[in-house]
């Protein structure tokens, strides 16, 4: 049966006879949430805010060995030498169905070797995601035409956390696009005509909005939440509304997962 796999800065952490992950002692699941809710002075309790999610931890139990103490003190060096290196550096998740997640983490914590033996020794790898998901390695799009001034459409996201990090297209003709997700209420507009063959590339990671290459963010418009467009896990409620029809909008982006 296929196990699951760990990889960190493109040094395999299953090395048959050397080392392995025993388990997954943090790090899969919901992250913690960062902010708190409001004390209001002469009111019961606190006022709700909403929270966004904190940074976290990834901790993988793991275990080195060698034939001796001289073999154990290389492989122990080997590993060292492929993970120690200072930064940010992906850190890969294979699942048992041979799915690839993949988060972006920094080696902040030290590494305790416990020698349980002249052969084997035993630590705990600690790695600190700053975005705390993780996210698919194959790019979800979809393209939908305008077919009247309102189209909709149900745009599932296979992920199990929000879609935040996107690449929306809007391409002409098109006037004054608005981009909705009605099972959420968020919503990104375009105010603006776009004429047959212009395109708008809207990035809601870095907030450009690019039309035929040039700088057009003053004209962005958004609403319902803080980020330009948010897909929750699962169905989507899409609709493209537009006072000219003949013009598509794609969305592009690489699912989240807890």
């Amino acid at each position: 049966m296929a196990r699951e796999q760990w990889n960190f800065h493109g040094t395999d952490l299953s090395v048959r006879g050397k080392w392995d992950v025993e388990e997954v002692l943090e790090g899969i699941g919901i992250p913690p949430y960062r902010g708190s809710d409001l004390g209001v002075p002469f009111q019961h309790g606190k006022r709700w805010i909403k929270k966004r999610f904190d940074r976290r931890k990834v901790v993988l139990s793991m275990w080195i060995k060698g034939a001796n103490r001289e073999r154990l003190d290389q492989h122990i060096d080997e590993f060292l030498k492929g993970i120690g290196t200072p930064g940010l550096h992906p850190l890969r998740r294979v699942m048992k169905n041979g799915e690839i997640r993949e988060a972006q983490g920094e080696l902040c914590a030290p590494i305790h070797l416990a020698r349980k033996g002249p052969g084997y020794a035993k630590f705990a790898l600690e790695i600190e995601l700053a975005d705390p998901f993780f996210y698919g390695t194959t790019l979800s799009t979809e393209t939908k035409v305008s077919s009247g001034t309102k189209t909709t459409w149900t745009h599932a996201n296979v992920g199990t956390a929000q879609a935040v990090k996107m690449k929306v297209t809007l391409t002409g003709p098109l006037s004054n696009p608005v981009l909705w997700n009605k099972s959420n209420d968020v919503w990104l507009q375009y105010l603006g005509s776009l004429g047959i063959g212009d395109t708008l590339v809207i990035d809601t990671k870095a907030f450009t909005a690019l039309l035929n290459g040039v700088n057009r963010i003053s004209a962005i418009r958004h609403g319902g939440d803080p980020y330009w467009m948010v897909l929750g896990p699962g169905n989507n409620s899409l609709e493209l509304e537009t006072g000219t029809v003949g013009g598509s909008a794609k969305v592009e982006y690489y699912p989240a997962f807890y």
